[in-house]
Order: structure tokens, then sequence, then C-alpha cells
């Protein structure tokens, strides 16, 4: 196994050699010998090695995948996060991991939520193993047969705002949290905390559920109590990466 700088310093040396344009994981590990258990030993996807790489993640998805491969990556998300994905997850997803697909290749190619759920279930029809998956998208069926207005969201709400995170003291302490009014939230916070509170990025997103319950997920092996957690530098700067999600 190759060391994570051995790692980093090979992507950086291969995207300078490609004119500073950060490749796609399929690329970069086909020219350069690096396996896929390499990467997975010190990230979970290649996203995190691209930020910690000082690099910028690649935002075009021009890969064609079948109904079948979106499918099974559709439903690898609801099993991460244990209901149906809202568009901020999805986008958040593909921000981080160039190789996920946009949010948007999944309603073009297997229609809006509603119709999307019903390929789900056609895909997992029979298999035993999908029984979570099936549940949850008999349930967003449901809700959809009872509203006549069909979007490309979820049937959660989705609303406008700000995810936050900020610290507490000079401990490394952060906490992250969802607003429709930043400025208030944050007066709020240094009220609410005995010492002095630090904002150290907002994310504008049209989904704030959706965004912040990824990022509850991300950090969640760094929990501490409620929804504090402890994170390192480079957590902090992987949040930081993101600036707009609408």
């Amino acid at each position: 196994m190759l060391a994570k700088q051995e790692i980093i310093k090979e992507l950086q040396k291969y995207t300078k050699q490609n004119d500073g344009e950060t490749p796609s994981e399929k690329k970069f590990l086909e020219n350069t010998g690096i396996g896929i258990m390499d990467r997975r030993k010190y990230w979970s996807n290649y996203g995190e090695l691209v930020i910690e790489a000082g690099l910028t993640p690649n935002k075009f998805d021009k890969t064609k995948y079948s109904g079948e491969q979106l499918c099974v990556i559709f439903t690898e998300v609801i099993r991460e996060i244990g209901k149906w994905p809202t568009r901020g997850i999805l986008d958040v997803k593909h921000y981080n991991d160039s190789t996920f697909p946009e949010s948007s290749t999944f309603y073009k190619k297997l229609g809006l939520t509603g119709d999307l759920a019903k390929n789900i279930l056609k895909f997992i029809e029979d298999k035993e193993e999908y029984k979570d998956i099936f549940d949850i998208c008999n349930s967003i069926l449901e809700k959809y047969e009872n509203t006549d207005e069909l979007d490309e969201e979820s049937t959660e709400k989705t609303t406008h705002g700000w995810v936050y995170l900020i610290k507490h003291g000079s401990r490394k302490e952060y906490r992250i949290g969802k607003t429709t009014d930043l400025l208030r939230r944050l007066g709020q916070n240094r009220i609410e905390l005995p010492e002095k509170i630090t904002p150290v990025h907002s994310i504008e997103t049209a989904d704030i559920t959706g965004v912040e319950t990824y990022w509850l997920n991300r950090f969640k092996a760094k929990e501490m109590n409620g929804d504090w957690f402890k994170l390192s530098k480079a957590d902090v700067n992987e949040f930081k990466h993101w600036r707009k999600i609408v």
C-alpha cells in the first residue's frame, strides 16, 4: 500500500501534467498505477482526495450512465442515509466525488421523483436483499398519490437558506446547523454558548435540510454530543470548499 502523501503527490503531479485539469478517478488510476484500494485506505471517496490535494473537483458530469447503473447508485445513497435523498444531498455527493452523477442525471434518465421511485422498485423487484429500499420507495409513492404537484425534488419540503459551520472557543469543537436567517442564527449562537463563537463558513442552498443532513452524516464518526463535532483541518477545508448549492 502506498503512503497517503505519496498518493496526494501523484495526483498533484498528474494534474500538473494534465494542464492543471483535475482528472477523473478512472483516468487517474489507469494512468498512475495506483489502485482503488490504495485510495480507499485513506479516503471514502475520490472527491476527498482531490480536496486534500488542494485541487478543484471536476464539476462536470460527462459520463453516460445506463438506467441500471443509476438505479444501483441511487439505492446505495438510500442505504447510506437511510431515507429518500433530496436533490441537495445528490448535488453535494457529486461535488465531493466527480464520479458520482449530477442530480439532474437521475431525473432525466429515470423520471421525476414519482417515476424514479417506480423505476427503483422495478429494478429491485424479487430481490430480497433490497427490502429496506422497497419500503422507502413505497412510502414515497404513497406521498405522491396524495399530491397533484410533481417536481424534481423529493417529497420533503425544500427551503432556501444556509448551512453553517461555527467554532466554539479555542477548542476543535464545531457545530453544523441550518437557518433561513444567517445573521440572526449566528447571533443566537453567541447568546446561547458560554465561550466565543467563530463563524467558519456558510453554504447557501435551496435545500438546507438535505445539505445539512449530508454533512451531519459525513462527520458522524466525529460527533461529540448533540450537534457538536471534533473536526480536523482537512474536515473544515472540505466544508469550506462549498459556497453555493442552488
